[in-house]
């Protein structure tokens, strides 16, 4: 005899691939925010730890929005709506895109992460987002990104192979749906 209990979770929680991305999204949140937080302690205001030639860790504190673009005073409200509505969005299809290809998941959830990971950066305290990995592209161009920014990168390359499934799926369909349309055939009038 076995004895079951409803469940305390939610409907929507009660679906695997909701779970595995709210997962996903947490776990590449909370990573993003602890690399923050030991790049914050460790380089201090000015540090920096060159690695390699073209790689080092340099701590800069990025006010703007993504790709340190700037609206003066409304940046930061700005990201956190833009944020907002791209996770509710992305919540909305998780299921649905979860059914056509299991990579996009763990693309959303990075996704979704990533982006969680700088909200809070940016809704935790006036500086900024703390950038801390530079990669010298040029003698005078360096780029300065998180890994909240390696999760949203990572995420959205996953999300190609994805995208191109849906789009042969999409043209599976229009030709399914044009084979089964009956054909109409022109009637022509007997001449007397």
């Amino acid at each position: 005899m076995s004895i079951s209990r409803p469940s305390t979770l939610s409907p929507l929680f009660r679906d695997h691939a909701i779970r595995r991305f709210v997962g996903i999204a947490v776990a590449a949140c909370g990573v993003d925010l602890l690399t923050k937080e030991i790049a914050v302690r460790s380089l201090g205001e000015t540090g920096w730890v060159t690695l390699t030639d073209r790689l080092s860790l340099t701590l800069v504190w990025n006010t703007g929005a993504a790709g340190g673009m700037s609206i003066g005073p409304f940046t930061a409200l700005l990201n956190v709506v833009v944020t907002v509505l791209a996770l509710g969005l992305v919540m909305s299809v998780v299921r649905a895109m979860a059914a056509v290809d299991t990579r996009s998941t763990m693309a959303l959830g990075l996704v979704s992460g990533g982006a969680l990971g700088n909200l809070a950066s940016i809704v935790a305290g006036p500086v900024g987002v703390a950038d801390f990995l530079a990669v010298r592209l040029a003698d005078d161009l360096t780029m300065v990104a998180n890994v909240a920014d390696l999760f949203l990168w990572a995420g959205a390359l996953t999300l190609v192979p994805v995208g191109a499934t849906l789009v042969r799926m999409a043209r599976a369909q229009r030709v399914a749906q044009r084979v089964s349309r009956p054909r109409l055939v022109p009637v022509q009038a007997e001449l007397a």
